[in-house]
């Protein structure tokens, strides 16, 4: 279990998956997105590069993108718009862990807490008065 704490509100989240979803939805709704965290197909990548190359009239149109791999990229932002990284999907790359990485950064850049809870007795309330 997760515990995300902000100035007004406290949230438990079951896995960094249903954390990841709310904090995505609160950068849809800012509008322009600073965090990003996507899976995109390497066809989507590929269409994406090529639109942009047939943009520029440096480049000769003949000069095309052929795809050496066939597998999904994924597409990091950590509130950086000029530095995204792209990072081939392979046997080796663990998702997971770079989902929660990406989760752990955006909490600690817009100051919120966040507490893993491995138990449900590691987090009593205690009562004082």
């Amino acid at each position: 279990m997760l515990l995300l704490f902000d100035r007004h509100h406290i949230i438990a989240f079951n896995n960094y998956r249903k954390l990841y979803n709310h904090l995505e939805n609160l950068e849809r709704n800012k509008g322009k997105s600073k965090w990003i965290f996507a899976r995109h197909s390497w066809q989507r990548v590929l269409s994406f590069y090529q639109y942009i190359r047939d943009q520029e009239t440096s480049v000769p149109p003949t000069e095309k993108l052929a795809p050496t791999e066939a597998g999904d990229v994924l597409e990091m932002i950590n509130g950086d718009v000029t530095k995204p990284m792209f990072i081939p999907v392979t046997p080796d790359v663990d998702v997971i862990a770079l989902q929660q990485q990406w989760c752990q950064n955006y909490c600690k850049e817009h100051n919120y807490a966040l507490f893993e809870i491995s138990k449900p007795a590691d987090f009593k309330e205690i009562g004082i008065g």
